[in-house]
């Protein structure tokens, strides 16, 4: 959906995950990011432009042995307009969208996807709509991924895993192919949380 050199990441975290991919078993909500129970926390906050490009994984913060390029990034109205042309997920309230890929030798891959929302009841629709549509398909097995998000639902197929999770306004999707065990899926997702939560404070996960 990204056009030109964006092909290589919306097909593993995009084309496979959502087109290919179904019937995940929910895998709990968190609370896990972060702020007292009950209180205001930042990533309930939407998150700008910025703090999006920050969330999402790059170059420089791939593991030892993985190789990145940089994240692609849309936001206002070219994201709106890439969200109409994906149709998978709730479009309304859409104000960024971003992904990223990793690799690690042939076929070992782990794609990154946020889109990010603007209030946490657009960000629950967005995961509840991209669920829905994947369990449309079938063949899936359910997988259990605790990475502390406040919502999440994860599946394998083959070789690929993928979880979709809620962090308070966005919604990000990790998906994985052939993933060894030291960098299994719920390890990436775990990272990706992290990154959300601390480009919510307003700290640079990079830093």
């Amino acid at each position: 959906m990204f056009g030109g050199a964006r092909g290589a990441v919306i097909g593993l975290a995009l084309v496979v995950a959502l087109a290919g991919c179904s019937n995940g078993g929910d895998s709990g909500s968190g609370g896990g990011t972060g702020g007292s129970k009950g209180g205001a926390r930042p990533v309930d906050s939407p998150l700008n432009p910025s703090q999006v490009a920050q969330a999402i994984p790059g170059k420089i913060a791939a593991p030892q042995g993985w190789h990145g390029g940089e994240p692609l990034v849309a936001q206002g109205g070219e994201a709106q307009e890439q969200c109409q042309l994906t149709a998978r997920w709730s479009c309304a309230g859409v104000t960024a969208q971003a992904s990223s890929e990793y690799s690690h030798g042939a076929d070992v891959d782990a794609g990154f996807t946020l889109i990010a929302y603007d209030s946490v009841d657009n960000a629950k629709v967005g995961l509840k709509t991209l669920v829905a549509d994947n369990h449309d398909k079938g063949g899936l097995k359910p997988l259990t991924v605790e990475a502390g998000a406040d919502e999440s639902d994860a599946y394998s197929k083959e070789e690929f895993g993928v979880v979709a999770m809620r962090v308070g306004t966005v919604v990000a999707m990790v998906v994985g192919q052939s993933l060894p065990a030291d960098h299994d899926l719920t390890s990436f997702a775990k990272f990706q949380v992290e990154r959300i939560t601390t480009a919510a404070t307003g700290k640079n996960p990079d830093a």
